[in-house]
């Protein structure tokens, strides 16, 4: 009896003690983590030195794509499928894709009862040599006959190989003749067709408008070089500004779509209007032309009297009036008809000729008429008796002492009008008050020309060298150069003044006024009572010595 009591007994305590091992483990459930694992991966990104980021399957073995594959549709038959198993990942879900990978751009397609895995609707394969696969982490399949590459996610353009057939159903060869070959050209990652414009030069889109209804006949390639295949040099892409979008170029071209290709791999825009004139972008592309120079609208023209001096786009030689110094257009009446105005209607830089600067030009408008002027002094043509000189003729230069050919490097130039110092009133050329027009010297901007009655020749006597001073008549600042052809280039020189060149006439140093803030402005003969300084005319005086 006492050994069935023990043994009773221990049953007991093995009970209670089952009881609270499993108190003790539920009361822990809670705290403890039993979250599942992570499932692997079906395919994932591998990283090679060379090539990037591309496409492997969960055990790291890389994957590739085929360039004959281009509708979407496997295409390696016979041999090639020893040589090429087909990768495919059944029951892919969305957590079983790697990072930096989307789950949409995924499919299944079947072909002769074998599932096969695409990607972006290419599809994927294996690369085995021989029939024995590449280890894991090798990508000795890129490349490969130039129509095997590795699968990458980030491709911005890949390489198709197919038949050409045209909107017309024709296939065509790749010098756009009719007849059978496969082709390989440039597709974007979805494997639609990309093409160039015959009319395009290097760098230049001569099709979108920015007229939506014209520009979806052929969209643009919107996109920046990024990844291409190993075969393609990548230096040779680019991209050009269109409309406020990045066009990619090959080799200068720009790269568009054809808006009626509807399907991956068709390339209907070969014969569209004709064959040839939107050719598929391919790897041996010759270079885009160059773009033409546009002619200038402006440019220089050289006579070995006068050098250079400034014509239209047809070499009709442009002039400037003497009496326009304030920058207005004062050629009225019958002078409108012998000096017609020029206007460079829609004037930009690129037509603007060599040795000219367009910030020197702008537009006028006179009584409803637009007219460009250079440097402020409006321009015109000569028509003597309404009929315009012929191209190359320079006949207007120096009639009436007032209409000059228009030159890029004008030293001194004629500007006639009345004198007004900075008491308001009006001047005669002998510095007496009243009416009067005076010829006199300007700059090439029209700022008025001065000398000082107290210097003697070649030699100035106000200038100190102090900035306050000196800006009141500051000095002009120039050597001699080109003049109109009514003055004499030799009475021209220069004196050294602290170390700047100051023109001189005669042997009179030349000088602005300090006040003058506009063209023409003649404030100066005034100051500090009239005749002191008074304005550069060709017939003063020579300076005494």
């Amino acid at each position: 009896m006492k050994l069935l009591f023990n043994t009773r007994m221990l049953f007991l305590r093995g009970m209670l003690l089952t009881v609270a091992l499993s108190a003790i483990v539920l009361g822990c459930s809670d705290d403890d983590d039993t979250t599942p694992a992570e499932p692997e991966l079906a395919i994932k990104l591998g990283t090679s030195a060379t090539l990037g980021s591309y496409l492997t399957d969960g055990n790291g073995n890389t994957l590739y794509y085929f360039t004959t594959d281009v509708a979407g549709v496997n295409t390696c038959t016979g041999g090639c499928i020893a040589n090429w198993p087909v990768y495919n990942a059944a029951g892919l879900t969305e957590d079983l894709v790697g990072e930096g990978l989307d789950f949409d751009d995924f499919a299944t397609i079947t072909t002769n009862g074998v599932a096969q895995t695409t990607y972006k609707g290419w599809p994927l394969y294996y690369y085995a040599p021989g029939g024995v696969r590449e280890a894991a982490t090798q990508t000795t399949g890129e490349g490969v006959g130039g129509v095997w590459f590795v699968a990458k996610p980030d491709y911005t353009i890949q390489l198709a190989k197919g038949q050409l057939i045209g909107a017309d159903s024709k296939h065509y060869k790749g010098d756009y003749t009719e007849g059978d070959g496969p082709v390989t050209y440039f597709t974007d990652a979805h494997g639609r067709t990309l093409y160039a414009f015959v009319v395009d030069k290097k760098n230049d889109n001569n099709f979108t408008t920015g007229e939506a209804a014209h520009d979806a006949n052929w969209p643009i390639f919107e996109a920046t070089p990024d990844q291409v295949p190993s075969t393609l040099d990548k230096t040779l892409f680019g991209t050009i500004d269109v409309f406020g979008k990045k066009q990619l170029t090959y080799k200068g071209w720009p790269i568009y779509y054809f808006g009626s290709d509807t399907q991956r791999g068709q390339t209907k825009g070969v014969s569209v209007p004709q064959p040839g004139v939107w050719p598929v972008v391919v790897a041996d592309i010759e270079e885009a032309p160059e773009a033409d120079e546009p002619e200038p609208a402006i440019k220089l023209a050289t006579s070995a009297t006068l050098g250079s001096y400034l014509t239209d786009s047809e070499g009709n030689t442009l002039y400037y009036f003497a009496t326009d110094v304030a920058g207005a257009n004062t050629c009225t009446g019958g002078c409108a008809t012998a000096w017609p105005v020029y206007n460079a209607a829609g004037l930009t830089e690129d037509l603007v000729g060599e040795g000219l600067d367009f910030d020197d030009f702008a537009t006028i408008t006179t009584n409803g008429a637009a007219q460009t002027t250079y440097k402020g002094w409006p321009l015109y043509y000569y028509a003597p008796g309404g009929t315009r000189e012929a191209a190359g003729q320079t006949t207007g230069e120096g009639v009436g002492g007032v209409w000059f050919v228009a030159k890029p490097d004008y030293t001194i130039q004629l500007a006639k009008g009345q004198l007004i110092g900075a008491d308001n009133k009006h001047y005669k050329g002998d510095y007496t008050e009243g009416d009067g027009a005076v010829t006199y010297f300007t700059d090439a901007h029209g700022r008025t020309l001065y000398v000082f009655t107290v210097d003697k020749n070649n030699d100035n006597n106000f200038t100190n060298g102090e900035a306050a001073h000196d800006a009141i008549w500051p000095i002009f600042e120039a050597t001699p150069d080109q003049v109109p052809s009514t003055l004499d280039k030799t009475l021209f020189g220069s004196i050294d003044v602290f170390g700047k060149k100051q023109l001189t006439y005669k042997g009179w140093p030349v000088y602005y006024f300090g006040s003058d803030a506009q063209r023409g402005q003649t404030k100066g003969v005034s100051v500090p009572q009239p005749g002191v300084w008074p304005v550069v005319v060709k017939d003063i005086a020579e300076a005494p010595e």
